[in-house]
């Protein structure tokens, strides 16, 4: 504490001046000054943690001193002690106006003075603890304000990508949010046989198609030189100019592009099983209209049958020579018969019309 706690002492006395060095030499650095104008123009090379004001001074008195001092926002809180030979509540209350911290009566002992020293340096060191606690506190406010923000960005991102229909939004899309991050680079989304590389230079560029076709081999994550290379089955994602200056802020990019990249990855996913649920729902569609098509005609040759067979059964009557009551047995057969066949094609119809609903409802799947 010693080297680094600076007092100033303002006195006109030589003497005084000599003693309170004396006193103060071994456990601070004393600066000494015999008028307010001369310890005035040294504050503006030097910041002392302490100032012993005599209050009667040639030209400015040590309470004017005290109060510019004090208008300084670098010396708002640096302690001033006032040293007077005139102990009345009057001098103590202009000391207190003035801004002053502690008041010594002259003549006075070398402990007071080192006891006023160590509270002064007690409370110095306090307010330096404080402020770094503060700037600690204003960095660490800032990084999360910073991480927060770049979350905001990923997460917008996110949202955006469950909406979009196309690889080629989706290149763009990651491409838009690299920009957001202030960076640039060049995405290759792959769906199935078919690739499509996309920069803000183009699509396809020869150049940028064979340096992602080389990368992405290379492993999940690859880096060279600025460059940094995300890659999944559907997607790579290579960012041209990483901010390695920035060593916390790369981190979290990485971090926040990879997982842009991987739900990217997943959408891209999600399509080809769509594409397959569709071509199913297309193949299931077909083989519902077959099948409610054989229904229909089933449905018609039954009763075209029936009908027939009715007709052949009464033709038939007047040949075999039956009596009455062995054509009415025969017309009874017949009709039951016939009413169980009826139920039959009502079933039937009641299955068409079911086959209809599954049917209409594919196609509202497909659209």
């Amino acid at each position: 504490m010693s080297q680094s706690f600076t007092v100033f002492v303002v006195d006109d006395d030589p003497l005084i001046l000599e003693v309170i060095q004396t006193i103060l030499d071994p456990d601070c650095r004393v600066e000494v000054f015999e008028n307010a104008e001369a310890c005035w123009a040294a504050l503006e090379t030097h910041k002392p943690d302490l100032f012993f004001l005599d209050v009667n001074l040639p030209g400015m008195d040590g309470y004017t001193l005290c109060r510019k001092i004090k208008d300084l926002p670098e010396h708002r809180r640096t302690p001033v002690i006032f040293v007077s030979s005139r102990d009345t509540i009057e001098e103590r209350i202009c000391g207190y106006d003035a801004g002053g911290e502690d008041f010594i009566v002259k003549p006075f002992e070398p402990e007071e003075l080192l006891r006023k020293l160590k509270v002064a340096q007690g409370i110095v060191l306090h307010q330096r603890s404080l402020a770094e606690q503060v700037r600690e506190a204003e960095q660490l406010s800032s990084l999360i304000m910073a991480s927060m923000d770049e979350t905001g960005l990923l997460l917008q991102f996110m949202s955006k990508l469950i909406s979009m229909e196309t690889p080629t939004e989706i290149a763009e899309g990651l491409l838009e949010l690299m920009g957001r991050y202030r960076v640039d680079g060049v995405v290759q989304t792959r769906d199935g046989e078919a690739s499509q590389t996309i920069s803000a230079a183009g699509t396809d560029l020869p150049l940028e198609v064979s340096i992602i076709e080389h990368v992405r081999t290379q492993g999940r994550v690859f880096e060279f030189k600025r460059r940094s290379v995300h890659n999944y089955e559907r997607v790579t994602l290579m960012i041209n100019n990483l901010p390695i200056e920035d060593p916390d802020f790369c981190g979290r990019l990485r971090d926040n592009l990879s997982v842009a990249a991987q739900g990217a990855d997943s959408r891209l996913k999600a399509f080809q099983a769509e594409k397959g649920i569709l071509a199913a729902l297309a193949g299931v569609n077909t083989t519902l209209k077959e099948l409610r098509e054989a229904q229909q005609r089933n449905a018609a040759d039954s009763t075209l049958l029936i009908t027939s067979l009715q007709e052949t059964l009464l033709n038939s009557f007047y040949k075999l020579g039956l009596t009455d009551n062995q054509e009415k047995f025969l017309q009874n057969m017949v009709g039951d018969f016939m009413t169980r066949m009826a139920e039959l094609l009502n079933r039937g119809l009641h299955t068409q019309e079911i086959l209809q609903r599954l049917n209409d409802r594919l196609e509202q799947l497909r659209n």
